[in-house]
């Protein structure tokens, strides 16, 4: 399995630092990397406040196996590496989809277009749906990995999970991108001042 290191400055070794995502998941829980010995220097509520007048794509991260459905909206994706294709993402510790996301050790990440804003407040949790009744909205195929796969998304990236990191609050998720998938060129979703809008 391909392992991508993160390191803090004077950190132990690499191996100390790195998960695998089906071998390793009860360690996922034993602290907090990243956090544990860094010191906040910024106000949390001016941090969120400067990164709301940062423009995000809007995306909906979706996962299906053995452990079940599951999908969340996200703006904390990007891609890595193209060679190989390599994407991350963010998630909450705490969100019921991360914990299938893991198990599973596969993920979607489908980067939505503007008519599918309805559908970006389903996945954030604001219609009070559960995981599976989300899926009831839209329409889903599946590409490589069998995670759902959102028919009118302006692109979607299909993954296998390579590594999960452990952050603050947050578990990053490194996935390789076994398929990918786009329609026809068209405005975007983005999330800007904390409202949706047009790109």
């Amino acid at each position: 399995m391909s392992r991508i290191g993160f390191r803090r400055r004077g950190a132990p070794a690499p191996n100390d630092w790195t998960w695998s995502a089906a071998d390793h998941m009860s360690e996922l829980h034993d602290g907090d990397v990243l956090s544990a010995d860094l010191e906040a220097r910024v106000d949390p509520a001016r941090f969120r406040e400067a990164m709301s007048r940062a423009p995000a794509a809007v995306h909906i991260v979706t996962t299906d196996g053995p452990a079940g459905p599951g999908g969340i909206t996200a703006t904390a994706v990007t891609s890595i590496s193209a060679e190989p294709p390599l994407v991350l993402f963010c998630i909450y510790r705490a969100s019921p989809t991360a914990e299938r996301m893991i198990a599973n050790n596969v993920f979607c990440i489908n980067t939505l277009a503007s008519p599918d804003e309805a559908l970006a407040d389903v996945f954030a949790g604001r219609t009070h749906q559960h995981l599976e009744e989300r899926f009831a909205n839209g329409t889903w195929t599946k590409l490589e990995t069998g995670s759902p796969v959102l028919a009118s998304a302006a692109a979607v990236f299909d993954c296998r999970i390579v590594e999960v990191k452990p952050a603050a609050t947050h578990y990053i998720v490194i996935g390789a991108v076994e398929a990918v998938s786009f329609g026809p060129e068209q405005e975007s979703l983005v999330y800007l001042h904390r409202k949706y809008r047009t790109l």
